[in-house]
């Protein structure tokens, strides 16, 4: 008879024993992740959105100067005489009327009807819009369109504009966001893993409630050192061999498009806070009429193979258009060789142009802008950050990239709505503005009189009439020198430094 096992020497008990513990503890770990869940899931069916950060994260400014000021009399506001070099001046009242209704455009130069002036500009044409429909009502819209600013410079301008009672904010933006010389020294350390998890766990309701109870911890996060700008926009194109400093950079780029997207999200957030409706506007880039700004050479191709391209390159030049399928056997063939020169992408795209192959055009062209060493246009992944933030935060957008493709014949925009490589012609701006007033109608914002129309037509002809004929010509003469200034042709001494680093 085998003698009786005492309970704490059974190997099978002891087993049971130990998986116990295990299992409790994965049991409590998978209700406190479950009671997690459940938290973040009712916060966001309670509405509770994402907390705009206190601070931007990747730059900081060498001063906090405001765009507006009071008037001596303290009855007005108007733009800061220190900041007329960018803005054109624009003024308010500081006691906001009742029946106002009061809009903030906020962007870069086409808000300010650059090659022209605010006049022309679509704020203008709005405004006009908006009192065709309510002549009754006092119609402010404020342009907050500066010279070169790039979507980093936008958020501190609608931080301020809060506190002036605004009934709505529309945000261009997009073209400015590589002119400025700036680093990304810290992101680029931290790993993409890292980086996207930073976001994801940014984005959880969860995170906006803890940042509500425990606000300093927001400014301990962004206390890392990063580059400091200048209160106003140094251009790297406002001065001599600027040009000369843009190189393929792709890491560069990569940051660049995740530092728009941050503060669009930031100037959605700051909005939806102050439950301020916002509208998106998605920039047009000409395509068709405006060659890449600077070009470089695939990195790492040999001089064999540059001697190749070009050979390929002047040969296919040198083709009439009676040879055309061989001049296109010789455009793909450059292009097997180096598909990042934009110049030759360009040239591709040109040639299907002229034999009238319009989408595939389009393909070539937007590739020659995507690859143009000078990035003055949009980026596509820019456009798509756009789309994707106004569809997450339920934000309403204005395509109007789609709406020039969809009124320009050959579906590609160029010339027929634009005077230069960005900025929309005095029809164009028309166009937004209009495009913006349905969309508020859409949205409730406004009324749509069965007189609209025609007291719109009236007003904008009489408009029209008022600016005298100085108006166009300086327009088109500043139409020549922005020309000239993003080729680089800038004659001006640059300073000698543009940014410094927090330490």
């Amino acid at each position: 008879m085998q003698p009786a096992c005492h309970p704490r020497s059974d190997p099978q008990v002891n087993t049971q024993r130990a998986r116990h513990p295990l299992l409790f503890r994965g049991a409590a770990i998978l209700l406190g992740l479950s009671l997690l869940v459940l938290l973040e899931i009712a916060l966001r069916l309670c509405g509770v959105q994402p907390l705009p950060d206190s601070q931007d994260p990747y730059i900081s400014f060498s001063s906090d100067a405001t765009l507006f000021i009071k008037d001596p009399a303290g009855t007005s506001y108007q733009t800061a005489p220190e900041r007329i070099d960018f803005f054109r001046p624009q003024a308010f009242p500081v006691k906001k009327p009742a029946d106002t209704f009061r809009v903030f455009v906020l962007g870069g130069s086409t808000v300010q009807g650059r090659p022209y002036a605010v006049e022309t500009s679509f704020t203008t044409w709005l405004k006009i819009n908006l009192q065709a429909a309510e002549p009754e009502r006092d119609m402010e819209v404020i342009n907050c369109g500066g010279v070169s600013y790039a979507s980093y410079r936008l958020v501190p301008i609608l931080r301020e504009t809060l506190q002036y009672q605004p009934d709505l904010f529309i945000v261009y933006t997009g073209h400015n966001e590589f002119l400025e010389e700036r680093s990304y020294g810290n992101f680029k350390q931290s790993s993409p893993i890292y980086l996207t998890a930073q976001k994801s766990l940014r984005d959880l309701r969860i995170a906006s409630l803890l940042q509500r109870i425990l606000p300093d911890t927001q400014s301990k996060i962004s206390a890392a050192p990063k580059t400091v700008l200048t209160a106003d926009v140094n251009a790297r194109l406002d001065f001599q061999k600027g040009l000369e400093g843009y190189h393929r950079d792709l890491d560069h780029r990569r940051d660049i498009v995740n530092h728009f997207k941050y503060n669009v999200r930031q100037m959605i957030l700051l909005a939806k806070q102050a439950d301020v409706p916002l509208v998106l506007v998605n920039p047009v880039s000409n395509l068709k009429n405006c060659p890449p700004f600077k070009c470089e050479f695939q990195n790492g191709l040999s001089q064999p193979q540059q001697d190749q391209l070009i050979a390929c390159w002047k040969a296919a030049n040198d083709c009439g258009w009676n040879e055309a399928d061989r001049k296109m056997q010789l455009w793909k063939e450059a292009v097997r060789i180096d598909h990042q020169h934009a110049d030759l992408l360009y040239s591709v795209g040109k040639t299907c142009e002229s034999l009238q192959l319009y989408p595939e055009a389009k393909n070539w062209l937007t590739k020659a802008k995507e690859e143009d060493v000078c990035p003055l246009r949009i980026l596509e992944p820019m456009h798509v950050s756009l789309l994707e933030l106004a569809q997450e935060f339920h934000v309403p957008l204005v395509d109007i990239r789609s709406l020039i493709e969809q009124r320009t014949p050959d579906g590609i925009p160029g010339s027929e709505w634009l005077v230069d490589h960005v900025h929309p012609s005095i029809k164009g701006h028309q166009l937004i503005a209009d495009t913006l007033y349905e969309k508020l109608v859409t949205l409730q914002l406004l009324p749509q009189p069965a007189d609209w129309q025609s007291n719109r037509d009236q007003l904008r002809l009489a408009h029209l009439n008022s600016l005298p004929e100085e108006y166009f010509l300086r327009g088109a003469l500043r139409s020549r020198r922005l020309e000239g200034w993003s080729r680089g042709r800038s004659q001006k001494i640059p300073p000698t430094s543009t940014q410094s680093f927090m330490q």
